[in-house]
């Protein structure tokens, strides 16, 4: 099911910005959706963190088998360290995915999907930074894949800033002016900078962005 406001935003954006518009027309079949599974959510952005979208989806697919499709906090943490490096994942990123586990199972009141559908977005970031591994482009994935919200602009999100760069011709421009140049552009897209966001990352992915 899509987000209730995404008709709304593709004709907003179309309108606004006819460079976004030929972008969103080649890849419109393509909506975002939620897997309504907070912990499924961080997991997969967690794995997804400073590597490509392919090698991600990789390792991610490995994890699924290692857990038998069973993405729970407790088959993490009962998962074996050595079957979990022989997936794909760093040692770092083990120990960040069983901070989260550990999180989730320490924390029933506030991991619950209620509770992040109901809390705020701040809210959200307060709760979720506290967690060693989970930093502000993990955040902000979680918003926009599992909260939905409709503004979020990962400017931390190298697939995004190359899309950018890459739709707007914006190579020329020296790095500060690039910066400068991509917060104008993305002020017509205010409020659903989501949107736009997941139709630029399809310029650079062949695979969907997906967490």
């Amino acid at each position: 099911m899509e987000p209730k406001y995404w008709k709304e935003a593709i004709l907003k954006l179309k309108k606004d910005d006819p460079v976004l518009k030929v972008v969103i027309e080649r890849n419109q079949k393509n909506i975002l959706k939620s897997r309504k599974d907070p912990f499924g959510t961080l997991l997969k952005s967690i794995v997804g963190q400073q590597i490509s979208v392919k090698a991600a989806e990789s390792i991610y697919k490995k994890l699924l088998q290692l857990l038998e499709n069973d993405i729970s906090p407790r088959m993490v943490l009962n998962s074996d360290i050595k079957a979990l490096k022989d997936s794909g994942l760093s040692r770092q990123k083990i120990d960040y995915l069983n901070n989260i586990s550990k999180y989730f199972i320490e924390n029933p009141n506030i991991t619950s999907n209620e509770y992040f559908l109901d809390a705020n977005e701040e809210t959200i970031k307060s709760d979720l930074i506290a967690i060693k591994g989970i930093g502000p482009w993990t955040i902000e994935m979680f918003l926009i894949f599992f909260k939905m919200s409709p503004d979020i602009l990962p400017l931390g999100d190298i697939g995004l800033i190359n899309a950018i760069k890459k739709v707007y011709n914006l190579d020329h421009f020296e790095k500060i002016n690039q910066i400068e140049k991509i917060n104008q552009i993305s002020n017509k897209w205010r409020p659903y900078r989501t949107v736009a966001t997941w139709y630029l990352w399809q310029v650079i992915d062949d695979e969907l962005v997906e967490y």
